[in-house]
């Protein structure tokens, strides 16, 4: 640490100084002078007045060195290697007196990370965590390597698992170019020497005002960070509506349907075309409020996720599911595999895969029985990363699902890329086939699409007899919709399995 060394080496030059001045400087002068109450004056006067000065610059420096140990341990202790990387106090010191240097320039604070603030902060030690944040913190000191501090755009910091960018003369285009830069960096480091953390960049940038303090500037980048961490998107702007609070009253309510067991799972079966029969169904939530009444999702899980309760609830379905399998199974009725949606935030959590096999080992249920439906959009948040997981979920014979394929910004490469079970042609699309010759086209290009890549194709929200002959007609695999079933209760579900009007007992019992 070239500071450090410095430091250390003006001490001890002081130290010589000092000395030197002392002992030597009076006999000197008074020998030029030759005066002896002129030497025994500086005797008297000048060690004071040096010792003064050499405890001021002692001490000074004394700090700096101490300083700069404990950065070295801090930074030991969470980037896995002694470096001279700023922590928060002294990239905060640095960015005011730089900021004053530089006047009304446009000014941001970036923070980031290199994943979820669970991982980044390093809870486990994990010697991954330590040599991703070590080579960011190496890659940013590179950087500037020659060039003198006061011409910096950019400083650097590192606070508790978030990196901190302070920077100078930056316009959106060249904040979002540092921030992809930053990300390419990375997954290439992770690709080579990471194989047990989950890697996705997550950035917060605000913009530098006259109306708040370095703190509160420091503080909207990390709230910023937060939104793209909770809603997976690389980089988001600060905003001050990012500061609303959520109603107290939607957290106690949602905390206490949970304890309260008012949650319940419900059932829509999904029908096979070519053999006639139900092959699987979907696991749906409700809430079954005593002040509201049945709820749909729709009415509820936006708060939850806002809360923070989105893993509670993922796992509440999955842990209901495979508590009524196992149920049906010790009664000897009849069962069939059960697809759980999974929230954007839960499919990327670090536990994920833990979660779901102790769940289903809690109950003794077969891998082949639960299956895991996640949205298109939440595939592509981090496409490496989903790859990752979905081949992991496959490996355990648990088939992954694509929901809501169609909606959004579709990718029809996505199809080659992700290794998808099965995929889910949405309801958007399927709704006016009957009607429309342009929607039927796309629905015959959507389902060859998934045939030629060797997927199951669902159609979801078929509604009536038509839909479901053009959907026969153009080899759709299974069908998803109120024309054979609405979303039924547990009880329910098990007496339409017994016994409905679209099987045939033997092509049940086959």
């Amino acid at each position: 640490m070239k500071e450090k060394k410095l430091a250390i080496l003006t001490i001890i030059v002081g130290f010589l100084f000092t000395f030197f001045a002392v002992f030597l400087v009076p006999v000197i002068i008074g020998r030029l002078f030759k005066s002896n109450v002129i030497c025994n004056i500086i005797f008297v006067v000048l060690p004071i007045l040096l010792a003064a000065l050499f405890i001021f610059i002692l001490g000074y420096y004394v700090n700096k060195v101490t300083l700069l140990n404990t950065i070295e341990i801090e930074n030991e202790t969470q980037l896995g290697k002694k470096n001279d990387f700023y922590n928060l106090y002294l990239f905060q010191k640095t960015v005011y007196n730089r900021a004053k240097l530089r006047g009304k320039q446009k000014q941001h604070v970036i923070a980031f990370s290199f994943s979820n603030l669970a991982v980044s902060q390093n809870v486990n030690r994990n010697q991954e965590v330590f040599g991703i944040n070590g080579f960011i913190a190496s890659y940013l000191n590179e950087l500037y390597k020659d060039v003198d501090m006061a011409q910096r755009d950019l400083i650097f910091g590192f606070d508790h698992g978030t990196f901190l960018i302070y920077t100078f003369k930056q316009n959106e285009g060249s904040l979002n170019t540092i921030c992809e830069t930053l990300s390419r960096k990375i997954y290439e480091y992770a690709n080579a020497n990471c194989r047990h953390v989950s890697v996705q960049p997550f950035f917060g940038i605000a913009m530098v005002n006259d109306e708040e303090t370095l703190v509160q500037h420091i503080e909207n980048a990390q709230i910023a960070r937060e939104f793209s961490e909770r809603n997976f998107e690389t980089v988001t702007f600060y905003q001050p509506s990012f500061r609303k609070t959520v109603n107290t009253n939607d957290i106690d309510e949602l905390q206490e349907a949970l304890e309260k067991n008012e949650f319940v799972v419900y059932y829509q079966p999904k029908y096979d075309l070519l053999n006639k029969r139900f092959i699987s169904s979907e696991a749906l939530i409700r809430w079954k409020s005593e002040k509201y009444g049945l709820l749909a999702p729709t009415k509820f899980l936006g708060k939850a996720e806002a809360v923070g309760l989105t893993h509670e609830i993922d796992t509440f379905v999955l842990r209901k599911v495979c508590e009524n399998l196992n149920d049906l199974r010790r009664r000897g009725k009849r069962i069939l595999p059960v697809s759980v949606n999974f929230s954007l935030y839960e499919f990327y959590s670090a536990s994920f895969l833990d979660t779901i096999i102790k769940i289903m080992e809690d109950y003794d249920i077969p891998t082949n029985l639960i299956q895991i439906e996640i949205t298109e959009a939440t595939s592509q948040a981090n496409q490496f990363l989903s790859i990752s997981i979905i081949k992991k979920l496959k490996d355990r014979g648990i088939r992954v699902l694509m929901d809501d394929f169609g909606i959004g910004f579709s990718n029809v490469g996505n199809l080659k890329k992700i290794p998808f079970d099965a995929v889910k042609i949405d309801k958007s699309f399927i709704d006016d086939i009957a009607t429309d010759t342009k929607a039927r086209e796309i629905v015959k290009f959507l389902i060859g699409l998934c045939k030629v890549n060797g997927m199951e194709v669902i159609a979801e929200g078929v509604d009536s007899k038509d839909q479901v002959e053009i959907l026969r007609r153009n080899k759709c695999d299974t069908i998803q919709g109120f024309y054979y079933s609405q979303a039924l209760s547990k009880e329910d579900y098990e007496k339409f399995l017994a016994n409905n009007p679209f099987e045939k007992k033997e092509d049940v019992n086959k």
